[in-house]
């Protein structure tokens, strides 16, 4: 019997298992080969996008069971959601409704084939990004569900009878790692979360339902009306609700809410009416759990310990949101808080808290149908020494805030430092006596109109001292300020020392005395006059590393008063006068001693003020790490007015170099804020301009006694022009050393801009010859450059411009060996390396060299040559002129043919020559002792020549008509390259 049912169990086991073994191989056969994520997407795409007025897309839809088991599910992976709402084709980003990664839905249909039920077991959705949008007509994008409108009676009335009887059972829905943006343009709302989580539960009947919600967030933001209202506010949110269908009512219980950790109880209800399109909100919260303990955890853990205390006292802290939400509607927000008799001791702590009475009533109403307000009935602390009373109250809070405040306070905060458990490295210390009422509108602090702020009283400062080491900050001050005015502002200050010191910026203030008075204000129309008068013994203070400001012994006053063109917007006036001054903006620093300011600066709208005055001192000395060479200006004024800087006979000082500047800097405020290019007209004298000294300054910024040589270094590189740079300037130059060459009374006009320099029409003196040049310069980075010149020099000796251009010997090789002076005209153009060497391929010129009387300096060579042909004269081997027409383009020199005459010969020379020194030239004997005209043809380079005799090729072409023809392809040539100088130097962009 019991090997019989053995038997039985071993078959039943193996058929089981067997089955089992089956079902699992379809399941494999089913999710891998039958319902593919190929054949599955397109099939729930085109559904969805039939059933909802959005478009649909994703990257694949799978079929699950292994990581679903028991149950089958659906994954979605990389979705797509837009609504077709607001538009139907052009998606807008307001479109974008929603966005995944993963999404992974499981239900069960045997429930609704067997009981007329939907349970939905799991839906879970991560990275997800939605945009929930309302445009102004009050039209959302999540409206996607397909309607029929002209059935919606209908509808309603059949609702019942199509409900599930069994209902819709949701056992889970998971919200991982989703940001969440509502735009409302309806009611101006903007409200972002970011890194939310949700989950959720629900069951839904015929009549009434229930939900289960946990949700928390990371950070949430909102915006209303243009103004930010709340920021950096972590959330997390715990209720259960219940739906009542036929009231559309939905009622909160057990819920509450927690805001930066501190936990509020939450009641109410929310019900919606279909034929507003709104939501009627009536909710209720309070402290969860109020006491004294509590409203002190609502102190940031950063600055105050978690510890034990006992705490005594009634605390409440309640409010309400009551009001419709829809269509340009919002509910109105109170919020009462009330201590009374409180007090609080920290176990370990020497000092307590003896009396904490608080009363504070708020009222918010975004629709501004009824007045908002904040209303600080009573704030009255004692303990450790310390009393403080304070009332204070701001009307108006959504308009133009009316802030009244009072206190009459004297704080001991060495010994309140003892009462609270402040963290490490937290320290306070210092006595603060206060008797001080203030009354304002928030408009006229935002204004600058400070005229108009009320205040009398007392406030002193008595070695106070906050330190923070934890976040590397602190801030001591010794003063005490007196207010008398009631019906302006009218106060006395003196701050013997005040120190602050952060990661933001540092100050220190030495002997700080400051009267400040205003006028009564009656016309609210114009900004109130108002004047302050200091004198400051020393200050010193810093921005990071990006900026920092020492004064000493300065007298100043400033006066706030309206502004001429707006009487509403307020017009700043100061005058200063300073023994020292220093400033210091990233590497570059200015320092002056004997400054004076008089500026005025008249604000024509949100941070932008055009100042005017006069600025001056008497010592100047600035740095730039652009710049190895300091910069020195003596006793100098600078006239700012009419978005111009203007200077007269501003003079500086630069190595051996000093330059005076006459003329206009133009809106400094456009290249600063807008990068704008700065522009200026200026004129430019100087006696001296040592211009190796500023190459080298601008090529070595770090190197100072490389930047202070006399000469340019032999590794002189490119140097790159600043960006942003419109200069006209207009020199008058009494002398100017370049490399070894010296230029005297240099005259003409300077451009700089593009990041090029254009000398126009500039003449000189230099290398005893009269000389006038247009040159053009531009580096836009230090791989390469361009430069261009055009010269004309007269009367010039050939050593001199071979020494002045110590490429022409390589373009022109016979100039070696000629001795004498000559008009020399050329036009040249090329790309330049980073050595500032010409690039051979790019060089384009056109040369003309005219001389009379040369001598050729080889006494041997002449001899031979005067020995071979004949020449009368022996001794004497001198030409009687020469004048050379030559271009240079594609790398060929081409020498066009021209006339030499010496002794009793005349020839016609000419040819052309590669870069690289080979050359090819002819020359036509046309008068000789000769009876007969010939040839020679002069091939090779200059250490291995062929001569080979052979016909005159040049007899008609030295003609005057072919001599003229020549003069104008140079001429037309030049001016090619002149207008490339135009066309570098155009404002237009070049592609014009």
């Amino acid at each position: 019997m019991k090997k019989r049912t053995k038997g039985i169990l071993k078959i039943a086991g193996i058929s089981f298992g067997s089955l089992i073994a089956v079902v699992l191989i379809v399941i494999v056969i089913v999710t891998n080969f039958v319902f593919t994520p190929a054949r599955l997407t397109p099939v729930v795409l085109k559904t969805a996008n039939q059933a909802l007025n959005a478009k649909l897309d994703m990257k694949s839809v799978e079929l699950t069971f292994f990581s679903t088991f028991p149950r089958f599910g659906l994954k979605l992976v990389d979705g797509h959601l837009v609504s077709k709402v607001l538009n139907d084709t052009a998606w807008q980003k307001t479109d974008s409704l929603l966005s995944f990664g993963k999404c992974v839905v499981v239900i069960n249909p045997l429930d609704y084939l067997m009981e007329r039920k939907v349970t939905l077991n799991y839906l879970g959705l991560e990275d997800a990004s939605v945009y929930a949008f309302k445009n102004k007509d009050g039209i959302a994008n999540w409206d996607i569900v397909a309607s029929d409108t002209a059935e919606v009676e209908a509808d309603t009335a059949s609702a019942d009878k199509q409900m599930l009887s069994g209902g819709i059972d949701i056992r889970r829905v998971a919200l991982k790692r989703a940001n969440v943006i509502f735009d409302d343009r309806d009611t101006r709302v903007y409200a972002r979360l970011t890194n939310a989580s949700l989950n959720l539960t629900a069951s839904l009947h015929k009549e009434h339902s229930t939900l289960g919600l946990r949700f928390a967030n990371d950070n949430v933001l909102f915006w209303q009306d243009g103004q930010l209202l709340v920021n950096k506010v972590a959330t997390e949110l715990r209720t259960s609700l219940d739906l009542d269908r036929r009231t559309r009512t939905l009622t909160l219980k057990d819920a509450n809410i927690s805001i930066n950790g501190i936990t509020f109880d939450v009641k109410g209800t929310l019900k919606r009416d279909t034929v507003q399109r709104a939501l009627c909100i009536d909710m209720a919260y309070g402290l969860h759990a109020p006491s004294l303990e509590t409203v002190l955890n609502m102190i940031p853990e950063s600055v105050l310990k978690r510890e034990e205390m006992t705490a005594k006292g009634s605390v409440k802290m309640e409010g309400d949101v009551k009001g419709w939400y829809g269509k340009e509607q919002m509910p109105a927000v109170t919020l009462k808080v009330k201590i009374d008799k409180a007090s609080a001791k920290y176990d370990k702590l020497p000092y307590g808290i003896d009396d904490f009475t608080a009363d504070f009533h708020a009222f918010v109403d975004l629709m501004r149908r009824q007045p908002s307000y904040a209303d600080l009935k009573i704030f009255h602390f004692q303990g450790a020494h310390t009393d403080i009373l304070a009332d204070a109250k701001v009307t108006d809070l959504l308009g133009d805030p009316d802030i009244t405040f009072n206190t009459k306070s004297k704080a001991d905060l060495t010994a309140l430092a003892k009462t609270f458990p402040l963290q490490d490295g937290v320290t306070i210390g210092g006595n603060l006596d206060a008797d001080l009422h203030l009354k304002c509108r928030l408009s006229s602090i935002k204004k600058q109109d400070l005229g108009r702020i009320r205040m009398a009283g007392k406030l002193e400062l008595k070695n106070l001292s906050l330190r923070d080491t934890n976040r590397d900050f602190e801030f001591t001050s010794d003063a005490s300020l007196k207010f008398m005015g009631n019906d302006n502002l009218a106060a006395q200050a003196e701050i013997n020392k005040l120190v602050l010191r952060s990661k933001l910026g540092n100050s220190n203030v030495e002997k700080l005395t400051m009267t400040v008075k205003s006028t009564n204000p009656q016309d609210t129309t114009r900004i109130a006059d108002m004047e302050c008068k200091f004198l400051l013994n020393r200050l010193k203070g810093n921005m990071g590393d990006s900026l920092a400001l020492f004064c000493q012994k300065a007298d100043a006053t400033v006066r706030l008063q309206p502004g001429k063109k707006n009487p509403s917007m307020p017009q700043v006036a100061l005058s200063l006068k300073a023994d020292t001054m220093f400033c210091r903006a990233g590497q570059t620093k200015m320092g002056m001693d004997k400054a004076g300011f008089a500026v005025t600066a008249e604000k024509l709208r949100d941070s932008l003020w055009i100042p005017k005055g006069i600025i001056g001192f008497n010592r100047m000395k600035m740095s730039t790490p652009e710049f190895a060479l300091p910069i020195r200006m003596k006793k100098t004024s600078v006239t700012v007015g009419n978005r111009m800087i203007t200077l007269k006979n501003a003079t500086c000082r630069v190595g051996h170099s000093d330059l005076t500047a006459t003329g206009v800097v133009y809106d400094l405020y456009g290249t600063m804020k807008r990068h704008r290019p700065l522009r200026a007209k200026l004129e430019i004298s100087s006696r001296n301009l040592d211009c190796n000294q500023i190459i080298n300054s601008l090529n070595f910024p770090e190197d100072t006694l490389q930047a202070e040589a006399d000469t340019t270094s032999a590794s002189l590189e490119l140097f790159v022009i600043p960006k942003n740079l419109d200069f006209e300037l207009q020199t008058n130059l009494k002398r100017v050393k370049y490399d070894n060459m010296v230029f005297e009374d240099v005259h003409g006009a300077v451009d700089i801009r593009n990041q090029a320099v254009h000398l126009k029409d500039l003449s000189m003196r230099g290398m005893d010859a009269q000389m006038n040049a247009t040159l053009v310069y531009r580096a836009r980075e230090k791989k390469s450059g361009y430069a261009g010149f055009d010269f004309k020099l007269h009367k010039i000796n050939i050593a001199k411009l071979v020494e002045f251009v110590p490429s022409l010997d390589t373009i022109v090789p016979m100039l070696r060996s000629f001795q004498g002076v000559v008009d020399f005209d050329a036009a040249a153009e090329a790309v330049l390396d980073s050595n500032l060497n010409i690039k051979i391929p790019s060089l384009r010129s056109a040369v003309h060299i005219k001389g009379d009387s040369l001598v050729l300096m080889d006494g041997e060579t002449f001899a031979e040559i005067s020995k071979m042909l004949m020449f009368k004269n022996k001794k004497r081997n001198m030409f009687d002129s020469i004048s050379v027409n030559m271009t240079v383009k594609d790398g060929n020199v081409t020498v066009y043919p021209f006339i030499v005459q010496i002794d009793r010969y005349k020839a016609a020379v000419g040819g052309t020559q590669g870069l690289d020194m080979n050359f090819s030239y002819h020359i036509s004997i046309l008068k000789s002792p000769l009876p007969f005209k010939m040839g020679v043809n002069i091939t090779g380079n200059l250490d291995k020549m062929k001569f080979k005799l052979g016909k005159a090729k040049y007899k008609d072409a030295v003609t005057p008509v072919e001599i003229r023809k020549v003069d104008s392809t140079r001429i037309n040539m030049g001016q090619q390259i002149v207008n490339d100088f135009h066309r570098v130097m155009s404002r237009k962009p070049e592609s014009e």
